[in-house]
C-alpha cells in the first residue's frame, strides 16, 4: 500500500497528505511537491462581508467572458459566489497540486486609515480564505493587508496567529506604494513574525487601478531592506502593448537582493506568453528563485505552447495541471514547483509507523 506523508504548516494546525513519491529529506520532499503560490478566489457580492466585485467590475467584458465560457455558471451552488468557491475547490482537489495558496484581496483605504468602499472594486476578506483552508486541506491561506489601514499591524498579527504565512499587497489596485517610509513598522513586524510578503509587480489589467507606477519592482527596495523574503508577483512583466516594461527592473532587483523571489502567475496568458521564454534564458542563479504561480482562474493559453504540450495533453482537463505543464517545460529548476514550501515554513513529517 502506498504510504502517505503528513505535511504540517509550522505554527498552524493546517496540514495535507502528500503523495507517496516524495523523497525522505525535507529539501528533496519540498522540491518534489507541486505548489501554486498565486491562486485567486472571487466573490460576486451576495455577502459583501466575505467579498465582492464592484458593479463596474462585474460589467467588464473580461468578467463576463470568464463567466460565460469557463462553465462557471454550470457549477453547483445557489449563488455565483458559491459556484466560484465550489469550482476552485473542485479544481484543486482533482489536480496534481499538493498545495494552492489562495489569496485574499484587501480594500482600498483613505490616507486617514479608513476603508474606502466606493473605490474598492475587488475585495475578498481574510476570513473567507481561512474558511476555504478549513474546508479544503490543500488550500494554504494567503492573506491580504493594505498597510494604509489604521489596524494593519493588528490584522497582520491576527492573520499570523490564525496560520497564515504569506500576505499579499496589491500595489496597483489597493493604491500601495511599497517605497513609503511609513510602512516600515508593517515590514518590520512581518519579518519578525516570519510572514512572506508578496507584492504585485507589472502593469495590472483585470481591474481599475490607483496607479500603475506603484507596480515598478524598483519600489520594493524598502521592504527588501528589512531582510525577509519578498515575492514579486509576475516578476514585473507587462503585456506586449503596455507603455512600460518592468521586467528588466525585476532582474536588476534580483541581482541586488538575495531575499527577492518572483512568481510566474499570468505568464502563460496570451498577452504575456513571451515572458516565460525570456525568463528561461536567464542565468541559473536567477531561475532558482522563480516560484510557480498560475493566477487562477485566469486561463492558460494553448496556442503559444502547442509545441511544448502537444495538441491534447491529459493535463488540459484541469487548469492547474495545464498551467504547471506549460511552465515546467521551460525548466526553471528542480525546485520550481515546490521550493516555496521552505519560505512558508512547511515541513514534511516522518512517515507514519508501519508505513
Amino acid at each position: 500500500t502506498a504510504y502517505e506523508i503528513g505535511v504540517r504548516l509550522v505554527g498552524s494546525e493546517m496540514c495535507i497528505r502528500d503523495r507517496s513519491d516524495m523523497a525522505e529529506s525535507p529539501e528533496a520532499s519540498a522540491s518534489s511537491c507541486s505548489v501554486d503560490v498565486h491562486t485567486h478566489i472571487f466573490c460576486w457580492g451576495e455577502n459583501p462581508e466575505e467579498g465582492y466585485l464592484s458593479e463596474n467590475t462585474r460589467k467588464m467584458w473580461k468578467t463576463r467572458l470568464i463567466l460565460r465560457f469557463s462553465g462557471m455558471l454550470k457549477e453547483s451552488g445557489e449563488t455565483i459566489s458559491e459556484k466560484m468557491r465550489n469550482r476552485l475547490i473542485r479544481h484543486i482537489q482533482t489536480s496534481g497540486l499538493d498545495y494552492a495558496v489562495v489569496l485574499a484581496q484587501d480594500a482600498v483605504y483613505r490616507e486617514d486609515g479608513s476603508r474606502n468602499d466606493p473605490d474598492t472594486h475587488f475585495y475578498v476578506s481574510n476570513d473567507h480564505v481561512f474558511s476555504l483552508a478549513k474546508e479544503c486541506p490543500q488550500v494554504l491561506p494567503g492573506c491580504s493587508i493594505n498597510p494604509i489601514r489604521s489596524d494593519a499591524l493588528q490584522e497582520l498579527e491576527r492573520c499570523r496567529e490564525a496560520g497564515a504565512r504569506l500576505v499579499k499587497l496589491h500595489t496597483a489596485i489597493q493604491g500601495v506604494d511599497p517605497s513609503r517610509p511609513e510602512f516600515d513598522p508593517f515590514y518590520k513586524l512581518a519579518n519578525e513574525l516570519g510572514v512572506v510578503l508578496m507584492f504585485h509587480t507589472g502593469w495590472e489589467h483585470s481591474c481599475k487601478v490607483v496607479s500603475q507606477q506603484f507596480t515598478d519592482p524598483l519600489k520594493l527596495e524598502r521592504p527588501l531592506d528589512h531582510g525577509g523574503p519578498v515575492i514579486a508577483a509576475h516578476c514585473g512583466t507587462c503585456a506586449w502593448y503596455d507603455k512600460e516594461q518592468y521586467y528588466p527592473r525585476f532582474v536588476e532587483m534580483m541581482n541586488r537582493y538575495e531575499n527577492l523571489y518572483g512568481d510566474t502567475a499570468i505568464m502563460a496568458s496570451m498577452n504575456r506568453w513571451f515572458s516565460l521564454l525570456r525568463m528561461s534564458r536567464e542565468e541559473d542563479w536567477l531561475k532558482r528563485r522563480i516560484l510557480h504561480g498560475s493566477d487562477y482562474p485566469f486561463p492558460t493559453a494553448r496556442l503559444p505552447f502547442l509545441l511544448r504540450t502537444g495538441l491534447f495533453p491529459r493535463e488540459r482537463k484541469n487548469p492547474f495541471d495545464l498551467d504547471l505543464l506549460v511552465k515546467s517545460s521551460f525548466k526553471f529548476g528542480p525546485g520550481y514547483a515546490g521550493q516555496v514550501l521552505k519560505l512558508l515554513g512547511v515541513e514534511p513529517s516522518p512517515p507514519p509507523p508501519g508505513a
